[in-house]
């Protein structure tokens, strides 16, 4: 086997595509890397997977970081943030007072039934040390950072969900042929995964990344 860096809009099938290996044998090599449903989730790029190479010789080895047994994932450092806030939610009677904190990051002194989804994104990239942008309105992302194909952690913008919204914006954790999994704030009055249809995608490049 050998070992292959992740690139940025790299798909599992695309790469055994790439290496001319059928997607079984792909997820051989990789143990974990789909669910039972032979649903995969994007990657980060960065991270290293297995292929087998034509031929068969091994023509690379893993990093230490990234061992050959089982898929690891490497989650950008916003995403991580992001992450452990899942499960905050909204309250019934008062404000949760997380929540407050985030819209404070984009300047909102509000409740924590105002719209806060970008107001989470925002906050995430601060504590992970990065630049924000400093906007509670969703839709204004799409102007954030620079547009990449999508990638695991990247920012993502979705069309307006009900009329009068500015649409809705998180942090892409998986997606097919028809979702996309948002972990995102507001979601449900919660920080949670869920599927949003691609069909609901913002027009134009609607996938971010930091600069």
């Amino acid at each position: 086997m050998a070992a292959y860096v992740i690139q940025s809009g790299d798909t599992p099938m695309g790469i055994a595509r790439k290496f001319g290996m059928s997607f079984d044998q792909f997820k051989a090599v990789n143990p974990g890397l789909c669910d039972a449903n032979n649903r995969c989730h994007i990657l980060y790029p960065g991270q290293v997977l297995q292929v087998i190479p034509p031929g068969g010789a091994a023509q690379a080895s893993p990093t230490p970081s990234q061992p050959a047994a089982g898929f690891v994932p490497q989650a950008p450092p916003w995403m991580e943030v992001a992450l452990r806030e899942q499960g905050v939610a909204e309250w019934s009677p008062g404000d949760n007072p997380r929540i407050v904190e985030y819209l404070a990051s984009v300047g909102i002194r509000g409740g924590d039934e105002t719209s806060w989804c970008a107001a989470f994104v925002n906050w995430s990239l601060l504590k992970a040390g990065f630049r924000a942008h400093n906007t509670g309105l969703a839709g204004r992302w799409i102007s954030y950072g620079r547009p990449v194909a999508a990638a695991y952690g990247c920012i993502v913008v979705t069309k307006p969900l009900s009329a009068g919204a500015s649409g809705h914006v998180g942090f892409l954790h998986a997606m097919d042929r028809t979702n996309v999994w948002l972990l995102s704030g507001n979601s449900a009055n919660r920080v949670r995964i869920s599927a949003y249809s691609r069909q609901k995608l913002a027009d134009g490049q609607c996938f971010r990344w930091p600069l």
